[in-house]
């Protein structure tokens, strides 16, 4: 990112300028329509907006979509309503002016966008177009809070939620994983208004709903061998760790250990890891910083912000988005009990497919290949892709392209190291150069990105996104090989 053209001011100008066009819109009386991503970033995006929307009354339409496509082919009659598109769209403007040209649209996107004019009618309101990393500054739903920060008459109590999406796209990329950039603004509003509790602890699933076992078991963020998905292996490790894991009719959680106790789960997991000759990097993840939503209670799910962004993710790569966005925009009760089940099943399949996963990985020359079939639900790739990438089953200085197929339509998931990152590999231009070859779609950040491609052409396909990786990589060695010349 070019910190040259970074311009903060100019960016909360055009979030302010969006926000000015929505609310003439709502003025007016007329229905909008909101649609996102289906992910933990795009529910939480509609969240803000839909939430936002009905604090001010206004008519609305929420929904969220697993793909562009399925957005164009369901909402290709707007009706004149104003479209509000979030997390998505960004890098497909110009697809999208051939069909909704006419309609009054918003996008709030963080995605690297195409270089393609908007017009009069739209607003195109991205971090990228500031010279902001959207990649690791502030999410689809961050950029929504400031948008809405504009329209609602108490923004802060979004705040947290922008912090879910934040953490739901993995963007707690600073020291001790902090989020950072405009996402520290988005915490301290959250914080100052007494919705956030930051601090540091152990960084796992269930802190403060599940028994320690149960939490350490269903930890896939850092996925831990032989531990991530066996509860019987965790509670063996307690044990033998002198941890005591029940008080009287109680199970205890990871928030009622000591920092002593702390200590010796810490050792313990690191102790059983070279014991199994397993690598120990991935235990550092495993300390961080904590979001902690305070006027959530601890049995729900969503006291902790990366538990709630999980939570959300599952709806969404269920084919449940409903669930995610009427948990979203402040609905509990029952609406939170059947999110909660659909949770723990979510869960339970994804711990069958990345068994799957760690078998049948595929080299080729400079990436590393991964095709699903029904043992992995379509949906569920980018997940797949996002926790297969953080193991030490894909080398570092390879790419991870998982892909799955939905009728003659392939849906490929794209991660890449922060090592081949700094080397110059930019996956989101990837997707979008060869997807765009072979009559596809994609795009993305430079750390992982997507496309939509015909199923016929992904042969070719993946021979020339092997090819740009290894163009891109050849480059810097040239680079290197003439910087020791000179």
């Amino acid at each position: 990112m070019d910190d040259s053209r970074r311009d903060v001011a100019a960016f909360y100008a055009s979030c302010k300028e969006a926000a000015d066009y929505i609310l003439d819109e709502v003025s007016r009386g007329a229905e909008i329509l909101v649609a996102g991503h289906n992910d933990a970033d795009g529910l939480s995006s509609i969240g803000v907006v839909a939430g936002g929307l009905l604090d001010i009354g206004a008519k609305f339409i929420a929904r969220s979509v697993f793909r562009l496509e399925e957005f164009i082919e369901v909402m290709g009659e707007h009706n004149g309503r104003m479209i509000i598109l979030v997390d998505m769209g960004g890098g497909s403007i110009g697809e999208l002016k051939s069909i909704f040209g006419e309609a009054k649209l918003v996008i709030i996107d963080h995605h690297q966008p195409d270089q393609t004019s908007v017009g009069e009618r739209w607003k195109h309101v991205n971090p990228h177009l500031f010279g902001i990393d959207g990649e690791s500054e502030v999410s689809a739903a961050g950029v929504a809070y400031f948008v809405m920060r504009n329209i609602v008459p108490n923004p802060q109590r979004y705040a947290p939620l922008a912090v879910v999406g934040s953490l739901g796209d993995l963007q707690d990329k600073g020291e001790k994983r902090r989020l950072v950039g405009l996402n520290e603004e988005i915490v301290s509003d959250a914080v100052n208004g007494s919705q956030l509790r930051v601090r540091e602890d152990f960084i796992l699933y269930g802190r403060e709903s599940k028994p320690i076992h149960q939490a350490l078991a269903s930890t896939q963020s850092p996925y831990l061998p032989g531990l991530s998905g066996d509860e019987a292996a965790c509670l063996s490790l307690l044990i033998e760790a002198g941890i005591e894991v029940r008080d009287g009719d109680k199970w205890r959680t990871i928030a009622d250990l000591s920092e002593e106790e702390k200590s010796k789960l810490y050792n313990a997991i690191v102790s059983y890891l070279v014991k199994n000759n397993q690598p120990t990097e991935p235990v550092r993840d495993l300390i961080g910083t904590v979001y902690e939503l305070v006027n959530e209670s601890a049995s729900s799910g969503l006291r902790d912000a990366r538990e709630y962004s999980q939570l959300l993710n599952a709806c969404g790569k269920t084919n449940n988005s409903w669930l995610g966005v009427a948990v979203a925009m402040g609905y509990r009760g029952w609406v939170l009990k059947e999110a909660q089940r659909v949770v723990e099943q979510y869960r339970a399949m994804l711990k069958k497919s990345l068994d799957f996963a760690s078998k049948n990985l595929e080299q080729m020359y400079h990436i590393v290949v991964l095709r699903v079939g029904p043992e992995i639900d379509v949906r569920q790739v980018s997940s797949v892709a996002s926790i297969l990438s953080s193991s030490k089953l894909i080398p570092a200085d390879k790419p991870l392209i998982v892909l799955g197929q939905e009728g003659g339509i392939v849906k490929v998931s794209a991660r890449a190291s922060p090592k081949l990152v700094s080397l110059g590999v930019n996956l989101g231009v990837v997707m979008r150069e060869a997807a765009s070859k072979f009559s596809g779609r994609g795009g993305g950040h430079r750390i992982a990105a997507g496309a939509e491609i015909p199923a016929e052409r992904l042969t070719l396909f993946l021979l020339e996104v092997d090819r740009l990786i290894g163009e891109a990589l050849s480059q810097v060695k040239t680079q290197i090989t003439l910087d020791d010349e000179s």
